[in-house]
Formats: structure tokens, sequence, C-alpha cells
């Protein structure tokens, strides 16, 4: 008796280990279907959002390393990679890298909030171009969600009182363009009130309604290289101030009031590189004397 017993025990142990065995096969297989069935939904939903933005006509780009390091950009379409490995899922893991858009007329508002809501879905972007949009305080703040934003353009673009300050809330730019936009010239005050203050290396304000009032500002980034204040209504007094920027390189005048007076203040800016004064006052021979206190200086007035 005590034989069969111990047979019927060993049985029973041997069939509860295989129970146990295809359980454990069962919730491997199951939560690997999950995996991919979930994995599945997110590229869906990926390519999905894209369409969004491809419908309303944005030109869309994705971006990889080179064997040395260097960001290769191409356009969405056409982004490729191992063979062995569906287009869509690259695409997917590569995301977008940079979004162009401009403004239809006539089009539907709620569209264009969807849009802005759908910029979410896009965590690696990193430049969005944005035209003749009206940027109001929902959509600055979608802008200011998007955690790896480096290059914010927003090109003849009517953005509402504070906005901008929400747009660069949270964001570390390094390169804001507001070209032919139109803003309160006191909301640039946001550039020295967040993370863009340490992180901006390029300001572009071509055409902005800027004057004098903004050089205190702007002299607060003491990291800018790249200043564009080409057709706007500064003078002599902004230059005496922007000036002092420590690392700036290049600076566009054109179409501004700047005389010699103003201009040879740059004289104490040593990094300056590059210099532009189209259809401006400044005389041959002030540029000639600043060409010889900075050898390396590249002027441009034609």
């Amino acid at each position: 008796m005590s034989s069969d017993g111990e047979s019927t025990v060993v049985r029973m142990s041997q069939n509860n280990r295989r129970i146990l065995v295809r359980r454990t096969l069962i919730a491997a297989l199951i939560l690997v279907c999950s995996a991919s069935a979930y994995s599945i939904f997110l590229v869906v939903r990926f390519h999905t959002n894209v369409a969004v933005f491809q419908r309303y006509g944005a030109y869309l780009e994705s971006a990889s390393l080179s064997k040395q390091g260097e960001i290769v950009r191409v356009e969405y379409d056409k982004t490729s990679g191992p063979a062995f490995i569906p287009a869509p899922f690259i695409r997917y893991h590569r995301s977008l890298f940079a979004i162009y858009l401009r403004h239809v007329p006539q089009s539907n508002p709620d569209e264009i909030n969807e849009l802005f809501d759908l910029l979410q879905s896009f965590p690696k972007l990193e430049q969005l171009y944005l035209e003749s949009f009206a940027i109001d305080q929902n959509r600055a703040i979608a802008i200011a969600q998007l955690p790896k934003l480096k290059v914010l353009r927003l090109t003849d673009c009517q953005i509402e009182k504070s906005a901008l300050a929400s747009a660069l809330h949270s964001t570390g730019l390094t390169h804001l363009n507001l070209a032919d936009s139109k803003f309160h010239e006191a909301e640039l005050e946001a550039l020295n009130n967040g993370p863009t203050k340490e992180t901006l290396v390029g300001l572009g304000l071509s055409n902005c309604k800027i004057t004098d009032q903004s050089a205190s500002i702007i002299s607060r980034l003491r990291n800018l290289e790249t200043l564009v204040l080409d057709g706007t209504q500064i003078t002599d007094q902004s230059l005496k101030i922007l000036a002092r920027l420590p690392k700036l390189k290049v600076l566009i005048l054109d179409h501004t009031k700047v005389t010699d007076a103003g201009v040879a203040y740059l004289s104490s800016a040593p990094h300056l590189v590059e210099l532009s004064l189209s259809n401006t006052s400044v005389s041959d021979a002030m540029l000639e004397t600043l060409k010889q206190e900075i050898p390396a200086l590249r002027v441009s007035d034609d």
C-alpha cells in the first residue's frame, strides 16, 4: 500500500509540475501577445497622428545618427533602416525631428487646435516651424510641453498676450525666431524668466515692432551668439547696450536707423565675426575703422 501511495504522490507531483509549466507558458504567451498588441497599437496611433499633419500639408522630417555621430535629417516618408525591420516601426522609433506647418486660410479652428494637441504625440520633436498662426494660451502651452524642443520659429504669427511666456515656460530653446510676428514688446521679458535665459544662442526678431526698450532685455541673454534685428525700430542706444553681450558673433541690422555713433560701440564686442548693415546710414569710413579694431569681422552693407 505504501508503494502504491508513493506512486500516486509522485504522479500527482509530476502532474502538478506539468500544469505549472503549462500555466507559466500560457502566461508568458499572453504577456508577449499583449506587449506585441500594445506595440502595434502605439505604432498605429503614431502614424494616425502623423497622417493628420500630412493632410494639413505639413512638411515632416525624421533624423538619425550617422556613424560619425552627426544628425542626419531626412523627409519623413523617405525614412529608411535595416531591411528586416518594417518601415512603420522604423519611423515610429525615430519619431519626428522637425515639423514645418503653414496656416491654411479659412481653416477650421477646431482642426487647428487638434494639431496643437497632437504635438505631444511626438516627444522627440526638436524643431517646430509655424507660419501665420494665432498663438493663444492653449496653443502656447502645447508648445511648452514638447520636452526636447530646441528650435522654435513663429513666422507672421499673432501672439496673444502672455502666450509667449507660456510657450517658453518649460522649454530649453537654443533658437527662437519671431520674424514678422505681432506681439507686445514687453512680452520679450519672458526670455529672462525661464530656462531660455541660459540656453538661447540664437534670436530672430526681423520686422517685429521692437524698439530700444528691448535692448536691456536681450542684453541679459548671456549665451546669445546670433541676433537678427533687421527691420526693427532700434537705434544707436540699443547698440550701446547690446555690445556688452559677451558671446555675440552675428548681428543683423539691415533696414534700421543705426548710425556711425552706434556702430562704434561694437568695437567692444571682440567675438563679433559677422555684421550686416544693408540700407543703413553707416559710412564706409566707420566700417573700415571697425574692421581694423576687429580683424576677423565680415561686414555686409550692400
